[in-house]
């Protein structure tokens, strides 16, 4: 992804419409506006959202800072829910199939209908929120990536490693004697990912729930201090607001885009 739009400033205009006005947003931890400005997917948040009935609803999402088709930032908002709802995503068109396989961990590639343009999408579920990150193929430069990769640990990767990582497969590799694995993951700032061990360990790492491992499930509140601090975020209410807040036809992320 190109950042060099991102790299300015905060999107003010974006946060404020989650409750998050420029001096809240100033007060951010460092690691958390460095990774919203790369592209990266921050950690959760709590925010404060006015629903359609005039009231404030509390509700912890994740964000994005993605550019659109004309290269300007554009906000994404991934917020927490009890489960995937393909009703919920009706603007990605999933099958049962394709649901089935996000769950599982795996990345898959379809066209998508983004703001009337239809675009080629990778598509990854957030184990976390249990929202789908999705961003065009084109974005991840993975062509670049893989010559990179090749480059540096002096090897050459077949035609058909070349396409299972374009279609959103892992795919092992012996770098130096030792096993490795690299692919598509939308989680990491530039939408790519390598690790050290086989494919059995990147399915373990891709397959690994955040609440399982944390069931404290700690995100960013903005206390009474005037500060963010890392505290207790998701419950089961907020997990039912989160579910409550938004109508099939109305969603987080497609509105904060626009």
């Amino acid at each position: 992804m190109d950042n060099r739009n991102l790299s300015e400033t905060l999107p003010y205009g974006k946060l404020a419409m989650l409750g998050i006005d420029k001096e809240k947003a100033d007060l951010l931890p460092q690691e958390v506006k460095e990774k919203l400005l790369s592209g990266e997917v921050t950690p959760l948040m709590q925010v404060s959202i006015r629903a359609q009935n005039g009231n404030a609803v509390t509700l912890p999402l994740k964000l994005q800072l993605v550019t659109d088709r004309q290269g300007n930032p554009a906000l994404m908002a991934y917020p927490v829910r009890a489960i995937l709802e393909t009703e919920r995503n009706k603007a990605l068109g999933l099958t049962e199939q394709e649901a089935e396989r996000l769950k599982k961990g795996e990345v898959i590639q379809k066209a998508v209908d983004v703001d009337g343009e239809k675009t080629r999408q990778y598509l990854q579920l957030d184990p976390e929120t249990r929202s789908v990150i999705h961003r065009r193929v084109t974005e991840i430069r993975l062509e670049q990536k893989l010559k990179d990769m090749e480059k540096v640990n002096d090897i050459e990767l077949g035609t058909q490693q070349k396409q299972q990582v374009r279609d959103g497969k892992p795919v092992e590799l012996n770098v130096g004697g030792e096993k490795v694995s690299v692919g598509v993951d939308l989680r990491e700032p530039q939408g790519f990912k390598i690790i050290k061990g086989d494919l059995k360990e990147w399915e373990r790492q891709q397959k690994l729930r955040y609440d399982e491992l944390h069931p404290e499930y700690l995100g960013l509140v903005q206390t009474d201090s005037n500060r963010w601090e890392y505290r207790k975020v998701v419950d089961r209410q907020s997990q039912e607001r989160a579910m409550k807040l938004h109508s099939p036809k109305e969603n987080v992320s497609q509105s904060l885009k626009r």
